[in-house]
């Protein structure tokens, strides 16, 4: 096995790194021998490897050498960095053999036909791939489970952890914590009491004295990303029940959320990690499309799972990572080319992913389409001045600041699809290229008329209208405002209509679905961030994008509500996109097809705003200017 974590160097280095495990078998010692030069080299490249090294005089050891934390990542990087100079002493070369068999056997053993040690309730028959992830899921015990949306990654999850009980012991996985997005708290409880039904599984939800008297009422508990942030704060000696609980397990869904490495949500979950960490439980995570914009956001994962291989984003990029200098900071532009196989290597028989292709070939094919409305003209000279005044600010040669622009072309692209009240408020910009300069915020009303709510009533009636609609249909926007009229002018129609928005308890939510999916409504009007991920929507057969998210992923999780396990009983998948001509809404949907695959990594070049923007002559809009639309 040590031939595979080698690289083939051209001539011997004039140093040698000899490596052994301490005692306790949780370090790797290092020890430089060669030319004081070469040593020194040597030395300087222990900082392009991910895990922190320290000197061995600070944890007790002679002084001299250097120490990183065991781990299967770690040998990888170091073995790699050192190519022919890496010298694995007995203890250390004895458990890189021994965890290289554990994690190849992972992988040799996907895809056999051997039941699990945990039975599944009767009636009740996982499919093969399910198996095989559970598999992995109790051999590692720390598993990124990547597996395309609408495969059931929550079913793999749940025979995972039972397995791994199956084989250890109940208290190795008791109790498990599940954070998750609000939108599937109730559809993960409803998961685990049908697949391990003698496990007691609660919401943890309510006010801050009902969710601290679930504590020790149950053996899983289902927590919203929300709430984990509030009940287990970073730096907080106080209220943090959710660590009061004392995790064995932790199960990260959609996984992509903590993609941020400074926000709170990450912070807290990465928290709840370490406590797994400290009592060497499983951890899980979870999401079909783990990666939303560069391969750095993996990196809050990849240290949930393991923080001491992993405890840095800025080493994570260094080692693994294309950059560009930006203004402010690198862009990563991609994996690099050459660390690729490594990277795979230093997670062999802990990742997996399948194809729905490949595993559900009896989904029915996505058939995609748009409809191009236009603007009726009143409401185009509302929205041509809006968007002339937007390009008129821009400045010449300057990075723009990404979420200011995002917040106007979102107030554009509302005007695309609605008329509206628009007030408009100017402020001083307190930094970035604006600084000292008075900018306009938007604030945008929806009102009828919609071009595009009257586009989906034609899409509806020509499925069969209130009375003989075929199968139900699912309308997505990012805006709230948006699905709310069109909810409100199908229901004037006649259609029975249920909402799944922001601000929703999950009492409503979970209700609205189960109406949905049992056939008692004819239209679910869902904004992509409250029910783009997670639920099951597999009653439609139409899906209709009133706007599309800004983001590619997003947009394909949110088809994939429609299109999973389930949708087997239609023909085909309808994905119908309403795009209003000659607007920022046509423009970005073009842009992200050719050029990215988020909005984000495009609006701050002012070249590229100015082309979403239409490139007219500047027309600005009068200063303190209320207009009705």
């Amino acid at each position: 096995m040590t031939t595979a974590l080698s690289v083939s160097q051209v001539a011997v280095p004039p140093y040698a790194v000899y490596a052994d495990l301490t005692a306790d078998g949780t370090r790797v010692v290092l020890l430089g021998v060669g030319a004081p030069a070469a040593v020194a080299y040597a030395a300087r490249l222990l900082g392009t490897v991910t895990p922190l090294c320290k000197p061995t005089g600070e944890i007790g050891l002679p002084a001299g050498g250097m120490t990183v934390p065991v781990s299967w990542p770690a040998v990888v990087q170091l073995a790699a960095t050192f190519g022919s100079a890496w010298r694995p002493q007995p203890r250390l070369a004895q458990w890189i053999t021994a965890e290289a068999g554990r994690r190849t056997a992972v992988e040799h053993q996907l895809g056999e036909q051997t039941p699990l040690a945990y039975r599944a309730p009767d009636g009740l028959t996982p499919r093969p791939y399910q198996v095989d992830g559970a598999r992995l899921i109790a051999a590692t015990g720390a598993a990124l489970i990547t597996d395309e949306p609408g495969t059931g990654k929550t079913i793999t999850t749940i025979l995972g952890l039972a397995e791994h009980g199956a084989q250890h012991g109940e208290r190795s996985v008791v109790p498990v914590l599940v954070v998750c997005p609000a939108s599937v708290v109730d559809s993960w409880v409803s998961a685990w009491r049908t697949w391990a039904p003698t496990v007691r599984t609660v919401a943890w939800r309510g006010t801050q004295g009902e969710r601290r008297r679930l504590i020790g009422t149950a053996d899983v508990y289902v927590v919203s990303y929300d709430t984990a942030r509030r009940d287990a704060p970073v730096g907080s000696t106080g209220h943090r029940p959710l660590l009061e609980l004392r995790p064995v397990a932790l199960v990260i869904d959609e996984c992509h959320m903590i993609k941020s490495p400074t926000a709170k949500r990450t912070l807290a979950v990465q928290r709840l990690a370490r406590a797994v960490h400290k009592v060497n439980g499983p951890i899980v995570a979870l999401s079909g499309t783990p990666i939303t914009h560069n391969p750095s956001d993996l990196w809050p994962t990849l240290n949930a799972l393991d923080d001491a291989a992993w405890p840095s984003r800025e080493r994570w990029v260094g080692r693994y990572c294309l950059t560009v200098a930006g203004d402010y900071d690198e862009d990563v532009l991609g994996l690099l080319p050459e660390r690729e196989a490594e990277f795979r290597l230093a997670i062999l028989g802990q990742h997996r992913r399948v194809a729905k292709a490949d595993v559900l070939d009896q989904l029915p094919p996505k058939v995609y389409s748009v409809r191009t409305v236009e603007l009726p003209a009143a409401y185009r000279k509302a929205y041509d001045q809006m968007e002339c005044d937007m390009l008129a600010q821009l400045p010449d040669g300057d990075e723009l600041p990404a979420q200011g622009v995002l917040m106007q072309l979102t107030c554009l692209n509302m005007l695309a699809a609605a008329a509206a009240d628009v007030e408009v408020e100017w402020r001083v910009a307190e930094r970035g290229p604006w600084e000292g300069q008075e900018r306009p915020h938007y604030h945008v009303k929806l009102k009828a008329p919609s071009w595009k709510v009257d586009e989906l009533l034609a899409v509806l009636e020509e499925r069969g209208g209130p009375r003989e609609l075929a199968a139900p249909v699912i309308a997505f926007a990012p805006s709230k405002q948006l699905v709310e009229l069109a909810g409100a002018a199908a229901t004037k129609a006649g259609y029975r209509v249920g909402y799944v928005v922001g601000g929703q308890n999950a009492k409503d939510r979970t209700a609205t679905v189960e109406a949905f999916q049992a056939g008692h409504l004819d239209l679910i009007c869902v904004t992509t961030s409250a029910g783009g991920v997670g639920i099951t929507l597999t009653a439609a057969r139409t899906v209709v994008f009133l706007q599309r998210p800004w983001s590619i992923v997003d947009a394909l999780q949110a088809e994939d509500r429609a299109h999973r396990i389930g949708s087997e009983i239609h023909e085909s998948i309808e994905v119908i996109d309403i795009v209003a001509a000659d607007t920022v809404d046509a423009r970005v949907r073009d842009a992200l097809r050719d050029k990215a695959q988020q909005l984000s990594d495009l609006v701050q070049d002012p070249r590229i705003v100015a082309e979403l923007l239409g490139g007219e002559d500047p027309k600005p809009l009068p200063r303190k200017q209320k207009e009705a639309a």
